[in-house]
């Protein structure tokens, strides 16, 4: 049976997550408006932009970045899922968690040109 822990971590993580991308999107907007700067990536995103973007702090590269974090979420939340079902000793669980995460790392890799 599923915990208050567990619930509890699984909450701050969808908290943190969606905090996060708000805070980076805002950002990101707010900063195109100060700056009015429209530039935006074109062709496939190479990792190393969103890491090491030139420049760096571009609106577009910040709202990217907001993007991303909204998109690890749900990653996030069930590779958590899957650690603490293993913790519990629920292996039939852990393995279904497991499985849903590697087809979600999958699908993300699908359009990567890396």
């Amino acid at each position: 049976m599923v915990g208050r822990g567990f619930e509890s971590g699984l909450t701050l993580i969808l908290r943190a997550g969606v905090l996060i991308s708000a805070v980076l999107m805002v950002a990101g907007l707010t900063l195109h408006e100060l700056t009015g700067d429209v530039s935006l990536p074109t062709g496939n995103i190479d990792p190393r932009w969103v890491f090491f973007g030139d420049p760096f702090l571009a609106p577009s590269h910040v709202l990217f970045l907001g993007f991303m974090a909204l998109l690890a979420t749900p990653v996030l939340r069930v590779a958590y899922s899957m650690v603490s079902f293993g913790a519990r000793r629920d292996y039939v669980y852990a393995a279904m968690t497991g499985l849903v995460l590697l087809v979600l790392l999958f699908s993300f890799t699908l359009g990567s040109p890396v």
